[in-house]
């Protein structure tokens, strides 16, 4: 079985022995935890449901604010001129997040496996890298566009848990 399906199929069992590591970084950042409601750009797969639940549950996080889409932060990181809506619709509500909730902690996810892409990688290391790549520009684009209290993370979403990129 390859190693994405694999890792696929175990995400979709609720394996919940993954390390986190965000509450550490928001700490060094200097955040306090009124940053313990974070806002989640996410894939509507829900295959992801299990990982993202062990995720909040293992941090004692109750309450979370979602933006579930086709890709997840895929679009926020796309230059393609077919994801510019996406991207802005994503961005409007990451605002309104902002706003109405108040919220200071951007997690943008994107996962393995993600059909959204609509391509087939020649490799899992080379769907990996491209992924990690549009994460990395999606986190740049979102924290360019907005002041520096908030907290911009980038997660790549396996079936072994939720990686800082």
């Amino acid at each position: 079985m390859p190693e994405i399906a694999r890792n696929m199929k175990e995400l979709q069992e609720g394996r919940k022995d993954f390390s986190f590591e965000s509450r550490e970084l928001l700490e060094r950042a200097g955040y306090t935890l009124g940053y313990d409601r974070p806002l989640i750009v996410r894939c509507f797969d829900s295959r992801l449901d299990p990982i993202f639940a062990a995720f909040l549950m293992e941090n004692g996080w109750s309450h979370q604010d979602v933006i579930s889409v086709p890709g997840g932060a895929r679009a926020l990181g796309s230059s393609d001129s077919a994801d510019k809506a996406t991207r802005q619709t994503i961005f409007e509500a990451i605002k309104t997040g902002i706003a109405v909730h108040e919220a200071k902690w951007i997690l943008l996810t994107i996962h393995v496996d993600c059909r959204s892409y609509g391509i087939t990688f020649p490799s899992d290391e080379a769907e990996k890298e491209k992924q990690k790549q549009d994460l990395a520009e999606a986190v740049r684009f979102v924290s360019a566009s907005l002041s520096p209290e908030f907290f911009v993370e980038g997660r790549f979403v396996d079936g072994r848990g939720i990686h800082p990129v």
